[in-house]
């Protein structure tokens, strides 16, 4: 059984403590998962791979009305960037960072009422997780074609035009299948930036990210990482 699906049955018979044990029982064995974020219904822990050459971050959320699981993994290469690429990377890193607080809030107190530029923020990182993770299909069974709608106009708000086509396709009543999964291939190379479109259509700054690397760790290979997570009722 993959990671996140073990880590869901986990924490759904006994919390974020039977996770925690979990988590000190792989590396008991032969993992180095180091705890890099603690809070109420929150775990995070990460772990240098090949080297320091690639990472992998586990992040679980716990409460009364929500839990989650994700999984990322990124290969990174240690690049010496110009000030112009450092400036790019920073406001990614921004966006990454409020779409995690914005979720938060969300997940925190569900009748929170976002904000138009939270929203958006919101919309555009679900997508990307959601499509990263399980493709088209995944992102419209989790979120359903209402959110969908709402995030393809997010999408056209920002400019990602060519995203917001393959959505738009993904949701039309004749799509099959097979074109979904064409699609999720043209997702994973399409030339939009979502996080940096977004960040700068609400005015993001950047911010030191949620998950930060030492300068020399590098910097990660590729515009997205690759995420795994599956919102559930708690």
């Amino acid at each position: 059984m993959e990671l996140e699906h073990l880590l869901m049955r986990i924490t759904g018979a006994g919390g974020l403590r039977a996770a925690e044990r979990a988590i000190t029982a792989l590396n008991a064995r032969d993992r180095h998962l180091v705890l890099i974020e603690k809070r109420t219904s929150l775990r995070a822990w990460r772990e240098e791979l090949a080297g320091g050459r690639r990472t992998l971050e586990i992040r679980l959320v716990v409460n009364r009305l929500f839990r989650s699981a994700l999984v990322r993994y990124q290969f990174v290469r240690k690049l010496r960037l110009t000030p112009r690429q450092r400036r790019i990377h920073a406001v990614q890193e921004a966006f990454y960072a409020r779409y995690m607080e914005v979720g938060q809030k969300v997940y925190r107190d569900p009748r929170y009422r976002l904000a138009p530029d939270e929203r958006l923020v919101l919309l555009v990182g679900e997508l990307e997780a959601d499509v990263n993770n399980g493709g088209f299909s995944q992102y419209l069974d989790n979120k359903g074609r209402r959110r969908a709608r709402a995030a393809l106009a997010a999408l056209r708000k920002v400019g990602a035009r060519k995203t917001a086509r393959m959505l738009e396709t993904a949701m039309a009543p004749h799509t099959t299948a097979t074109q979904r999964s064409a699609l999720d291939d043209r997702f994973s190379v399409v030339p939009e930036d979502l996080a940096l479109l977004a960040a700068r259509r609400v005015g993001l700054r950047p911010s030191p990210p949620l998950f930060s690397r030492p300068p020399s760790a590098g910097v990660a290979s590729g515009r997205r990482a690759r995420t795994i997570g599956r919102p559930e009722p708690a």
